[in-house]
C-alpha cells in the first residue's frame, strides 16, 4: 500500500502555506501542525476502510490456444469474498515477446459488472506467456492505493491459423477434392495404375485399346488408368535466420508452415505419405513419412514447434542428411530463401545433387521490398543505388531458378499471400503427370 497522488498534493500544498504563515503571521503557524495531524488521521481511517486483498476473489480465464493472425481474449473477473461492496480495480498484465505489447495497457475492472477483457494479439507462433498480473484499487477517500501482485504463469499456445490456411475453399478442393480425394478417381489417358476395361467410344485414345481382350470379346475394349497413390513426400523447412523476416505481418517461416500444412492436408487425403525435415546450421528434426488423414494433427504439432533461429543455414549438411534418410524416390518440397551469391551457389550444388534421385520443388516467397525498390521513382542518387542493388539481387534469383530448372528442379516464387494456392496447383500438376 502506498499514498495516492491526492495525498501527495494535500501534503505538498501545506508547504507554500507554511512559508506564507511563517513570513506574514507566525502566530498562526500551529495551524499547519493541526492540518498535518488531520491528514494523518484521515490516512489512518482510510487505511482501516480500504478493501483488503483477501476480500476480493479474482478469476482469470485464458484461451486454450490462439491461432496466428487471429486474436484471443483474456477474461478477468472479480467477486466479493464476504458480500460487501468492492471498489473498481485497475488490472495490468505482463506478457512475453510472442504477444503484442499493447496487451500490457491497464484496463479497468468495474465493480458494477465485475469483468474486464484484454485482447491478446500474437506476433508469431510459440508459447505466449502471461507471467504477472497486478491489481490495484483506491481507498474510500482515495488517499491510499493498495496493489496486489499475482504470478499465475499462464502459457497459451499460438498455433498456425487453419482458418486462414483453408480460406480459399476452391483451391483446396481443386487439390484434394474429386481428383485427389480419398476415393480413387479414374483419369482416362493418364496414370499408370490399371483400373478397368470399357467399350471403346469415338474420340478415345487408340493407344489405350487392349487388342488381345478385344479379339476375345469381339469388340474394341480400352484400358482405364488412374494416378498412382501412396507417394512419399518430405516437407523440408529452412529455419535459419532468413526465415525471421516478416512478410505481410508474419514471418517467412510462418508462411512456409501454412503452405506446408495445406499441402499435407491435401496429400494425406489423396493417400500420399508426408514426412517433415527441419534444418538450419544443423538438422533440427526428421519425421519419417506417415499416412492417413488422422496423422494430420501429429504433423501440425511438429510444424507448430518449429522456430526460426539466428543461425546460418548449412545446406550441405542438411541435404546430405536428408538424402541419407530417403530409401525411395520422393517428392521433396524445400521451403527456403537466399540473399547472397555464395549461399546461392552452395544451395544450388546440393539441391542439384538431391534432384538426381528425387523430385525437388524449390519454393521461396517473393520479397516485396526488392520489387518495390526496382519500381520506385528515381529522385536522388540514393534511389539509383537502391534500385540497382535490388535489381542485381533479383537477377541473381532469376539465374538460380534458371539453373535449378535446367537440372529438373521445379521452382516456385509466389507472393506470400498466394503461396498456398500455387503450391497446391503445382502438387496437383505433379500428381497428374506422375512425375514422382
Amino acid at each position: 500500500m502506498r499514498p495516492s497522488m491526492r495525498a501527495f498534493w494535500l501534503f505538498l500544498g501545506a508547504v507554500p502555506v507554511s512559508v506564507l504563515l511563517l513570513a506574514l503571521m507566525p502566530q498562526f503557524l500551529f495551524l499547519i501542525g493541526l492540518y498535518g495531524i488531520l491528514l494523518f488521521c484521515l490516512l489512518f481511517i482510510d487505511w482501516l476502510k480500504c478493501t483488503r486483498a483477501n476480500e476480493i476473489i479474482f478469476r482469470i480465464e485464458e484461451p486454450a490456444q490462439i491461432p496466428l493472425s487471429d486474436k484471443g481474449t483474456l477474461k478477468i473477473s472479480m467477486a466479493s469474498a464476504a458480500g460487501q461492496a468492492i471498489p473498481d480495480v485497475e488490472v495490468c498484465i505482463q506478457v512475453n515477446d510472442i504477444l503484442d505489447q499493447a496487451a500490457q495497457k491497464p484496463v479497468l475492472l468495474s465493480a458494477r459488472n465485475g469483468e474486464a477483457f484484454i485482447e491478446l494479439v500474437p506476433k508469431s507462433r510459440g508459447i505466449a506467456e502471461i507471467q504477472t498480473l497486478w491489481f490495484r484499487w483506491h481507498s474510500p477517500l482515495q488517499l491510499l492505493i493498495r496493489q496486489v501482485e499475482e504470478t499465475p504463469d499462464l502459457k497459451i499456445p499460438v498455433i498456425p491459423n487453419l482458418k486462414r490456411i483453408f480460406a480459399n475453399i476452391d483451391a483446396i478442393k481443386g487439390a484434394a477434392g474429386s481428383e485427389f480425394g480419398e476415393r480413387p478417381h479414374p483419369q482416362q489417358g493418364t496414370g499408370s495404375e490399371f483400373m478397368s476395361l470399357r467399350d471403346y467410344m469415338p474420340g478415345m485414345d487408340p493407344r489405350t485399346v487392349d487388342w488381345k481382350r478385344s479379339a476375345r470379346y469381339r469388340g474394341l475394349l480400352t484400358k482405364e488408368f488412374e494416378a498412382e497413390r501412396n507417394h512419399q513426400i518430405i516437407l523440408a523447412f529452412d529455419t535459419g535466420h532468413l526465415m525471421r523476416e516478416h512478410l505481410d505481418g508474419i514471418t517467412r517461416l510462418d508462411h512456409n508452415i501454412d503452405a506446408g500444412l495445406a499441402l499435407a492436408h491435401a496429400a494425406l487425403k489423396s493417400g500420399d505419405r508426408i514426412g517433415l525435415f527441419a534444418f538450419d546450421a544443423e538438422v533440427k528434426s526428421l519425421i519419417k513419412p506417415i499416412g492417413g488423414i488422422r496423422s494430420f494433427p501429429t504433423l501440425q504439432h511438429h510444424m507448430a514447434s518449429m522456430r526460426a533461429t539466428n543461425s546460418e543455414t548449412n545446406f550441405t549438411l542438411a541435404m546430405t542428411r536428408l538424402a541419407e534418410g530417403l530409401n525411395r524416390r520422393t517428392l521433396v518440397v524445400l521451403f527456403t530463401d537466399f540473399v547472397d551469391t555464395t549461399t546461392a551457389e552452395l544451395m544450388q550444388e546440393n539441391i542439384i545433387h538431391l534432384a538426381r534421385h528425387h523430385l525437388v520443388v524449390f519454393i521461396a516467397a517473393q520479397d516485396p521490398f526488392l520489387h518495390s525498390q526496382t519500381m520506385q521513382n528515381i529522385d536522388s542518387t540514393d534511389d539509383i543505388s537502391k534500385a540497382m542493388t535490388a535489381g542485381e539481387l533479383l537477377k541473381e534469383r532469376r539465374i538460380l531458378f534458371k539453373h535449378l530448372r535446367r537440372h529438373g528442379v521445379l521452382c516456385l516464387e509466389p507472393k506470400s499471400a498466394m503461396m498456398i494456392n500455387e503450391l497446391l496447383r503445382e502438387y496437383r500438376s505433379i500428381m497428374m503427370r506422375e512425375l514422382v
